[in-house]
């Protein structure tokens, strides 16, 4: 039988290209979309305080992403910009309320974070922990944004699987810790600018790392079609 030719757009080096591009497109759309974010240095001098809501639509826009790049990475993306698109549109709402709760811990881990005074051994201790645990925060804010861009659970189940995930899947979560804390150690570093064009990398890194966490959660709290469709069959 003679072998099948090989279709363009097919190989290896084609398909890098398109995860490279569909990346950068990400990573743009991600920038764009927390653009209040962006601007807050500037926004700060005019409006005070009120320049803090830009963060409010991070939740959103990262829930769209994520959406976006595991649909690349299955190899199943209909083109990062229109997928993005489409889960930010789909999911603004539930996106919101997931994500604001983790963003006000947040906030008052890094109040509590800059307002300690001097170096001493307790003040040292204090920041190490308020750190740890904006760490630990974050990574479930993450792991709540990449189920809800995977599953359609209730908002109250998916704050519970973003903290039984931590627990459930180590290996994963301690990934996402390590990603998120040598991106904010090269971000305090060099320049927080440099978040513009490395977001995109940033968050295919962590969904490439939670994929066995997505797996995790599909095969526990998800039923097939097919086991669903068996159990509601009458029995004979």
């Amino acid at each position: 039988m003679a072998a099948k030719e090989a279709q363009y757009g097919t190989g290896p080096l084609f398909r890098a290209a398109g995860m490279v591009y569909g990346v950068m497109v990400g990573g743009a759309l991600l920038v764009l979309a927390n653009a209040l974010v962006v601007l807050m240095p500037l926004l700060a001098g005019l409006v005070g305080p009120v320049a803090l809501l830009g963060f409010v639509l991070v939740g959103p826009s990262l829930v769209a992403c994520c959406y976006a790049f595991n649909r690349l990475l299955a190899g199943e993306d209909t083109g990062v910009f229109h997928d993005l698109v489409k889960s930010y549109r789909g999911n603004f709402g539930q996106a919101l309320v997931v994500w604001l709760p983790y963003a006000a811990l947040l906030a008052v881990i890094v109040a509590n974070l800059s307002s300690l005074p001097g170096s001493n051994p307790g003040t040292v201790a204090a920041r190490i922990g308020l750190v740890g645990l904006g760490l630990l925060v974050s990574t479930a804010a993450l792991h709540a944004m990449l189920l809800l861009a995977r599953f359609n659970f209730r908002t109250v189940d998916i704050y519970r699987l973003s903290i039984y995930s931590i627990g459930a899947r180590k290996r994963v979560a301690l990934g996402n810790v390590g990603i998120l804390f040598i991106a904010g150690f090269v971000l305090i570093s060099t320049s927080v600018w440099l978040m513009l064009f490395a977001a995109g990398l940033l968050v295919y890194l962590l969904c490439m790392n939670s994929r066995p966490l997505l797996a995790f959660v599909e095969e526990k709290f998800t039923v097939s079609v097919a086991a669903s469709a068996a159990g509601s069959a009458p029995v004979g």
